[in-house]
């Protein structure tokens, strides 16, 4: 059955008015227009007097919108305005300078199909080569529209009943097209289950549960869908260091998007024993099931507990992970020149109340 998905291309060919188009191809009505239109140049059949099967695409409507959907179908592309003077349907309709209301008024007037916040409309009654589709909005709310798909033939059904049954457009093929275009979304679902499978295309939601498969907890929505794809797809080798200093670090390389440095406490220890070293009195106080995770960079309170969850399912068991962040801050060597109004802060005591406020040079003990 010949098939018209609407993407990027015909998107780009036709006229959108009033509508932001996000990365996924979402038309969504910007509230800040008067006029919300959608207008695609006509979609050729090959053939004239071509028959048309099915509109279905995706809605999400508030309440206080209301959208209207008109199709129209002919073998010549040449038409004549209100004027009576000649014009190409295709350029007239794609032409951004033309206002919303004046296409719609001509789709009307040349016997255009209006449906009426509908997302599946059957054009059984439709012939022509060239099929031209519009969508015109209207109210204060928000409109979002996807997932356009166009059928030439409609149904699958008709060709398996006798001649007497095939009078296109009768009460028996509406009937019967209802069965057919639940077969028809089966069938669309069908071919998509390989994009479902594949982590680079799937929804979010099943990477948690893709992940959830691999022994890894991802609930609760707290990393982007780009790390999420990346833990699920090294969810496997991942697994295999769990308990290893490598598998911290691959994690924080993967969050992060750098790489962050790894202490094992028991190592310094160690090193300590065996020569002399100078090392700030803070690691000096760590335990041997200590772990100090250094970051280049400021972390925000929730992607630090971010990091922290994910790091707790691989962690070995009794270890104790900080994390401490690597602020950039100047120094002074014997190149520095201060300039007349520089100053060196320096640590103040103070004691926390209501009244008092913490500036950039107060140090809390």
């Amino acid at each position: 059955m010949p098939k018209y998905t609407i993407r990027q291309n015909r998107i780009k060919s036709g006229c959108v008015t009033g509508f932001n188009v996000d990365d996924d191809l979402r038309m969504i009505t910007d509230k800040d227009s008067m006029y919300h239109g959608f207008f695609l140049r006509g979609l050729d059949g090959g053939s004239a007097g071509m028959s048309w099967g099915r509109l279905s695409f995706k809605a999400e409507c508030s309440e206080n919108v209301m959208y209207y959907v008109y199709v129209y179908a002919t073998d010549s592309r040449v038409k004549y305005g209100s004027d009576r003077e000649e014009l190409d349907l295709d350029k007239y309709i794609s032409d951004g300078s033309i206002e919303v209301p004046d296409k719609v008024s001509l789709l009307k007037r040349l016997g255009a199909r209006q449906f009426s916040g509908a997302s599946d409309c059957l054009l059984y009654d439709l012939k022509g080569r060239y099929l031209y589709v519009a969508v015109e909005a209207r109210g204060e709310g928000q409109l979002a529209l996807s997932s356009f798909v166009i059928d030439s033939n409609g149904d699958n059904f008709m060709d398996t009943y006798p001649e007497i049954y095939k009078d296109r457009g009768s009460f028996f093929h509406r009937y019967i097209s209802i069965f057919s275009s639940i077969y028809n979304d089966y069938g669309e679902d069908i071919e998509n289950l390989s994009k479902l499978l594949d982590l680079d295309t799937c929804p979010e939601e099943l990477l948690i549960i893709y992940g959830g498969w691999m022994g890894i907890d991802l609930k609760g929505g707290f990393l982007d869908a780009g790390v999420l794809r990346d833990l699920v797809r090294e969810a496997y080798s991942l697994n295999r260091m769990k308990g290893t200093k490598r598998a911290i670090e691959r994690i924080l390389e993967i969050i992060l998007r750098e790489k962050a440095i790894v202490i094992e406490h028991n190592q310094v220890k160690s090193r300590l024993e065996e020569e002399e070293m100078e090392i700030p009195d803070n690691f000096r106080k760590k335990g041997i099931y200590d772990v100090t995770v250094l970051v280049k960079r400021h972390l925000t309170e929730e992607l630090r507990h971010q990091i922290l969850f994910i790091l707790d399912q691989f962690k070995p068991v009794r270890t104790r992970i900080n994390i401490t962040q690597l602020d950039e801050a100047p120094t002074a060597d014997s190149n520095t020149y201060l300039d007349v109004n520089f100053t060196l802060p320096e640590e103040k005591g103070a004691r926390l109340d209501d009244d008092y406020t913490i500036d950039g040079t107060i140090v809390l003990e």
